[in-house]
């Protein structure tokens, strides 16, 4: 197993004119593809000034390719938004490879940095070639060998984030295990599964951190 860190630059959509408009941090946190060319895409926005969330909420709801929008305030200036999307190359081409993406982030340039795990070199470098072909102009940071203890770490921490900041936790539950399941094309026996582990680490550290003595 391997972490790849990619960095890219992305071609016009509705990520370029949000960071053009607002100062924020983008991630993508989810990126599968839905009916022949639509993606549909888990999206946590942190803006830099608060005020600004209402315009940038707004700016993805008017965007002509975007639709079956639903969008969550989770703190101040931050919302997670789960939206499709048909004129977002760089989303298709990650919805469609075998690299599985554990963060993306944009950076103050208008780049993205994209953390991937992957099994073996080849889709790596096949996603590479085609985000060269889209000019997204790709360059690879680093790659470095990680153990598969590592990688189940890091795909437990970001699903049961994702689960806490769409309210999974709360009580009563804002969404249920088979939403999530579903937004995240998983079975809801398989994600439960990541969220016991998840949450059994999560408690085994707090508890190695808070030990009474």
């Amino acid at each position: 197993m391997m972490e790849a860190v990619v960095s890219l630059k992305m071609p016009e959509n509705w990520i370029k004119d949000a960071l053009m408009q607002y100062p924020s941090v983008i991630k993508i946190i989810s990126s599968k593809p839905v009916n022949g060319h639509a993606v549909r895409d888990l999206v946590e926005i942190e803006v830099e000034r608060e005020e600004d969330v209402p315009s940038v909420i707004e700016s993805i709801k008017s965007s002509p390719n975007i639709f079956n929008v639903d969008i969550t305030p989770i703190e101040r200036g931050k919302v997670l938004a789960m939206f499709s999307t048909t004129e977002c190359a760089v989303c298709r081409l990650l919805a469609h490879t075998d690299c599985f993406l554990t963060s993306s982030t944009s950076t103050k340039d208008g780049r993205l940095e994209w953390s991937l795990l992957v099994t073996e070199k080849e889709p790596l470098q096949k996603l590479m070639r085609n985000l060269e072909k889209v000019g997204a102009d790709p360059k690879l940071i680093k790659i470095t060998e990680i153990s598969d203890k590592d990688a189940l770490t890091a795909r437990q921490e970001q699903i049961t984030r994702m689960a806490f900041e769409k309210g999974y936790f709360d009580f009563p539950r804002k969404i249920s295990l088979k939403q999530l399941a579903k937004s995240l094309g998983v079975s809801t026996s398989t994600l439960s599964e990541i969220l016991r582990k998840g949450q059994k680490r999560i408690l085994a550290k707090y508890f190695r951190e808070h030990r009474v003595i």
